[in-house]
């Protein structure tokens, strides 16, 4: 993968359990609202400067065949312009990779994070609004022959939005999932899932607009070949029902995926590109679900044994269905195309710290106008691991 080359220089020595970080990112954003030219003179404050400075510490520690892999961070986001949207975000996470014997392998763990929502999504809304994401996951693998294995995995999660606004985009959902694997000789893996999902908007209404809960049930097929020596795929491919608790007429079904691959044609170069069809819970009132479509492609080149450079871009099409009639009944329903690309280099000077540079840009093309946009930004991080 590209994070082979992408991963921070500062690594801890053999041995190391604790590893405590700090940085700090200057960011510029030339549209940070997301408008669209029209709405130009209506915001005179639309491009700023913020600062990122987290602090935090990672965990890897390796009790016999167990291993506990865990991270903790707060960070403080501060804007130069438009201070009420400064907040104060977090990341925690918690994973025990665990094993019994020979034959039985599995994970527990939980993450949650606090961000601030991103302004492409909060259309003709300039709030300062946190999402509360909370995950919690266990799964258990038995492998009852050298070449198969079947698993059992169940998780939880909530999304909580902090303004009352976003409130009614709230959700809370259970899955449940059994897998049947089987490994080649090479070390390719191809395992057959079925997956279980139930979940629930908690704060809204009962009534025939919008839905209150949903089961997404999903068979897949998923698969890593070590292709050649230089290539790796990897594939999740399959038939997605997605029903909710009013109109039929507002359910999915179809086939859903994602392919990607990572290209190693140097010790200093690597590649990766990724395909994806996937349907998503809609952050916008007046439609019942989004599908997802999209590729992306990313390079990087260790030119010196301090410097690496990045390039990636990415397009996306959403094409918001299921319409509520919520907003206004029989409105068109969003399709849009977003692009964007970035260019950066890392620099590290010494072993324990980092210098990133880098540029970005990107627009949206929509078939409401309103929701166009287009910017550019860059950004300057330093980060120490001690």
């Amino acid at each position: 993968m590209l994070g082979a080359l992408l991963a921070l220089p500062a690594q801890a020595k053999e041995g190391d359990t604790f590893r405590p970080f700090v940085s700090y990112t200057r960011n510029y954003d030339s549209n940070l609202f997301r408008l669209a030219e029209s709405e130009y003179a209506l915001v005179p404050q639309r491009s700023d400067q913020y600062g990122v400075l987290s602090a935090g510490l990672n965990m890897d520690w390796q009790p016999g065949r167990q291993r506990i892999i865990a991270s903790a961070s707060k960070n403080q986001v501060r804007f130069a312009r438009n201070t009420q949207l400064d907040y104060d975000g977090s990341d925690y996470q918690l994973k025990w990779n665990w094993r019994l014997g020979n034959h039985w392998s599995g994970q527990v763990g939980a993450t949650e994070s606090v961000t601030q929502s991103s302004f492409s999504d909060l259309v003709g809304l300039r709030i300062n609004n946190q999402i509360t994401r909370d995950n919690r996951f266990a799964s258990a693998d038995w492998q009852f022959h050298p070449r198969w294995n079947v698993g059992l995995g169940a998780a939880a999660a909530t999304l909580t939005n902090s303004t009352v606004q976003q409130a009614p985009l709230d959700y809370e959902d259970q899955s449940v999932s059994a897998t049947l694997g089987y490994a080649t000789p090479k070390g390719s893996k191809l395992r057959g899932q079925m997956l279980r999902v139930e979940g629930e908007y908690p704060h809204r209404l009962p009534n025939t607009f919008v839905d209150r809960t949903y089961t997404q049930t999903e068979y897949n097929l998923l698969g890593d070949w070590n292709v050649t020596g230089k290539v790796v795929a990897h594939a999740k491919a399959g038939y997605v029902k997605r029903e909710n608790d009013t109109l039929a007429q507002r359910d999915f079904s179809g086939l859903a995926g994602r392919l990607s691959a990572d290209y190693f044609p140097t010790g200093k170069t690597a590649l990766n590109w990724a395909l994806y069809r996937e349907i998503a819970n809609s952050d916008d009132l007046n439609a019942t679900y989004q599908l997802n479509t999209g590729t992306s492609l990313g390079a990087a080149w260790r030119a010196t044994e301090k410097i690496t450079l990045r390039a990636g871009a990415t397009f996306e099409n959403r094409s918001f269905q299921g319409d509520t009639g919520l907003v206004v009944p029989g409105l068109q329903q969003r399709d849009e195309d977003t692009l964007g690309g970035s260019l950066s280099m890392r620099y590290a000077p010494v072993r324990m710290a980092i210098i990133d540079v880098g540029l970005l840009a990107g627009r949206r093309d929509s078939n409401m106008t309103a929701n166009d946009y287009n910017f550019h930004g860059a950004f300057v991080s330093v980060r120490a691991d001690f």
